[in-house]
């Protein structure tokens, strides 16, 4: 049995490590597979055969849509350039000349967080927010003089934080604790909006502790090197109301008329199509449409070979008994809960795929304690996305490629946002549940 526990952290390890050094998901998770079923004297036929590639499977018929039309929606936001003027009015609307320097530094991680978390919101992955407001976040930290290795924290506090995790948001992290638990989009109403208020103070707050002390010791914005790129200001963009108002239709589709989520993001593309299309460059939506599906599908098949990775763990007895051992563990539900969901999702290196493989574990065993679903709902979301932004998370390397800073440079402030931060508005979200089940 020991040698079965060893073997599935190792699986974890090796396929952690071949991604972090840039191979393809794919074939880091048949890498990591193959160690599982070898030192868990499986059959590696079988454990290919029977379990990865139907994990996949499982959840490619179950999440394709969602992930296909969410990239659509994205490549629209991209190719008109409504991504780029929700981020450039939200900028100009709080940055004023008359902040001193610190409540400029804040208000400037206020505002590329708020951005961020709004994209995401409407529907956009994080991936493509990274590109559109990266010349926008450049520009903001030229401004206020904050030293560049910051910039990454700053983009991704929105995007993998608790636009995730609000009530009502189409994403992931959202939907699949609502199709397992068959909860509502707006489970936990309450608790996730204040729990998203506590986690935006505490990104701003610790994240310009850090600047600060990187100021102190002499860091600085270097705009002959930083500046590697600008904001295209002379593109024809579609106004604000019409950037936000593909937004406004995702919500009520999906939260106040109850539209499955893949019906919602695909007539929301639809919409977004006709409501822009003469924004989109040479009016082509050919090559827009052929863009989003290549993401769409590049992004579930990257979640997919996860699962059909972890498929492949969970089929081993040492897996159950690591499992056992944390059911069992002798300590509230509610913080129970959060370390089991967390846990997954840190071996998993995603929020999504973590929750997918740990709820249906874990809640049933955390409900029979008594704690309602809404409140396993809201609680799993925001603990979700405490430990899924190690190194080796796809969003992360790619995030820190793009806007040209070395992870080592950059995840320090990334671990602090994404880590620290989330994990006081979890515990807070979890408070409220416990103390104030009425709220839920």
């Amino acid at each position: 049995m020991t040698l079965g526990i060893i073997g599935c952290l190792l699986g974890f390890i090796v396929m952690g490590v071949l991604t972090y050094r840039g191979w393809h998901i794919a074939i880091a998770s048949i890498a990591g597979a193959l160690i599982v079923a070898l030192l868990n004297s499986m059959s590696v036929t079988n454990a290919y055969l029977e379990g990865y590639l139907p994990g996949m499977g499982g959840f490619l018929s179950t999440y394709f849509g969602q992930f296909l039309f969410g990239a659509l929606l994205a490549e629209i936001y991209s190719a008109t350039g409504a991504g780029l003027t929700v981020a450039l009015g939200i900028s100009r609307f709080f940055i004023r000349d008359s902040l001193t320097e610190s409540q400029k530094r804040r208000m400037v991680l206020f505002v590329l967080i708020i951005i961020s978390a709004a994209l995401e919101f409407a529907g956009v992955g994080a991936s493509l927010i990274v590109m559109v407001i990266y010349p926008v976040a450049l520009s903001l930290f030229r401004l206020a003089d904050i030293p560049k290795r910051y910039i990454v924290a700053a983009i991704l506090g929105g995007c993998l934080g608790f636009a995730n995790d609000l009530p009502g948001s189409p994403q992931p992290g959202n939907t699949i604790p609502m199709k397992i638990l068959e909860t509502s989009s707006t489970a936990g109403l309450v608790p996730g909006i204040i729990g998203a208020v506590v986690e935006i103070i505490a990104m701003v707050l610790l994240l310009s502790l850090v600047i600060n002390r990187g100021i102190k010791r002499g860091e600085r914005f270097h705009p002959e090197v930083d500046m590697d790129r600008a904001v295209d200001e002379g593109k024809k963009r579609p106004h604000m109301w019409k950037a936000l108002l593909p937004v406004a239709v995702l919500f009520v589709l999906f939260n106040i008329l109850k539209w499955d989520i893949n019906i919602s993001l695909a007539a929301t593309c639809t919409f977004s199509v006709m409501l822009l299309y003469r924004y989109f460059p040479g009016r082509d939506i050919k090559s827009m449409a052929g863009r989003g599906i290549a993401q769409g599908v590049t992004a579930t098949i990257s979640i997919c070979a996860v699962i059909g990775f972890s498929t492949v763990v969970q089929n081993t007895a040492a897996f159950q008994s690591i499992v056992d051992s944390l059911v069992h563990l002798d300590m509230n539900p509610y913080v129970l809960l959060i370390v089991c969901v967390s846990f997954m999702c840190m071996l998993c290196g995603g929020s999504a795929t973590g929750q997918a493989i740990a709820l249906p574990i874990i809640s049933p065993v955390i409900k029979a304690a008594g704690v309602s679903a809404e409140a396993v709902h809201r609680i799993s979301s925001f603990a979700g996305a405490i430990l899924d932004t190690m190194p080796y998370a796809g969003t992360v390397v790619m995030a820190h490629a793009y806007a040209k800073v070395r992870i080592s440079d950059g995840y320090p402030a990334v671990f602090v946002i994404s880590v620290i931060a989330t994990a006081i508005s979890t515990f807070t979200v979890t408070a409220i549940c416990a103390l104030f089940p009425a709220l839920v």
